[in-house]
């Protein structure tokens, strides 16, 4: 029998901020990690053996943000096939409000800034660059 072709399944956050000059998402520039380092990504990680999508989001908000979500904070906004990568990204959104995240993991992480959404910094990643247009243009499913 043929094996089949496996992704990963990675679980990310848009973790947004509303003001009074726009609309601000938080980004964390990676390090250390050896994929993307230097440039902004949106926090998440990979879903671990026996968890389902909402643990996997809610154990990496603890671990990168040192926040406390819970299922009914999340909502799956969106979804990215990263075809090249060999990951399924699933995209959440909280409804929470007055978080206040702060690097959790400083050997993978030199930067969590936030950036307007319409003014995010050149060295962004193209997977996230992709997943906020599509989010901006009602976009739910897309490949990279």
């Amino acid at each position: 029998m043929e094996k089949r072709f496996k992704n990963a399944i990675c679980t990310d956050i848009l973790i947004t901020d509303e003001r009074s000059d726009g609309e601000y998402i938080l980004l964390m520039k990676r390090k250390n990690t050896g994929s993307d380092d230097g440039y902004y990504e949106l926090p998440g990680g990979h879903l671990e053996k026996d968890e389902d999508l909402f643990e996997s989001m809610i154990r990496e908000a603890k671990e990168e943000l040192l926040i406390d979500l819970k299922r009914e904070d999340l909502k799956i906004i969106h979804i990215l096939h990263h075809y090249h990568g060999e990951r399924l990204n699933i995209i959440f959104q909280t409804n929470k409000n007055n978080l206040e995240p702060i690097i959790g993991e400083p050997t993978k992480c030199e930067d969590l800034s936030w950036f307007r959404f319409d003014n995010i910094p050149n060295n962004t990643t193209d997977k996230v660059k992709k997943i906020l247009d599509n989010i901006a243009n009602k976009v739910f499913y897309d490949r990279l």
